[in-house]
């Protein structure tokens, strides 16, 4: 659920899900601003919260409790689909985000060298951290590299351990 801690509708569908038991994991845009292109990608461009993302990668914005509470029962009993991962080369900022579903959920930082992407950092955000994310993005991102021909030289000690652990002799690693 992507809101804020002002937004009355935000308020009111957090109290419908809690009294639903319903577990959601809440992103405040107050705090989390970057996940407003979220909200803007789901909404057409218009910047109206909650937006609500189900498991099966459909989403409510500003919904009943009634639309709520009929998608809850429409979702039940099916098993939950796992959300879609990407890596995305944002040359531009130099890094390569792991997103979740469209959700940033960790980063590499780095810098190429010639056709050597030199990581120097790899973070997963506090939120997300503990569920393998950071291994889901060096995958990605060693894939982007081997895909152009690239190659990694790991600064960054996690990095280089997860390149000991999943050699990959094809982009040098």
């Amino acid at each position: 659920m992507y809101g804020a801690d002002w937004c009355g509708d935000c308020l009111r569908s957090k109290a419908y899900l809690d009294r639903r038991g319903v577990s959601y994991a809440y992103v405040n845009l107050e705090q989390t601003p970057e996940a407003a292109d979220i909200v803007l990608a789901r909404n057409n461009g218009l910047k109206r919260i909650p937006v609500i993302v189900f498991g099966d990668d459909t989403h409510l914005t500003e919904p009943s409790d009634e639309a709520l509470g009929a998608k809850l029962d429409e979702l039940k009993g099916q098993a939950p689909i796992e959300p879609r991962f990407e890596v995305v080369n944002r040359a531009d900022e130099g890094r390569f985000d792991l997103l979740r579903a469209g959700e940033l959920v960790g980063f590499a930082a780095y810098h190429m060298n010639d056709n050597t992407a030199v990581v120097t950092h790899v973070e997963t955000l506090a939120q997300h951290r503990g569920q393998g994310f950071g291994g889901k993005l060096m995958e990605g991102l060693l894939d982007i590299l081997e895909q152009s021909d690239g190659s990694i030289l790991p600064l960054c000690p996690f990095a280089a351990r997860h390149l000991r652990d999943h050699p990959r002799p094809a982009i040098g690693a």
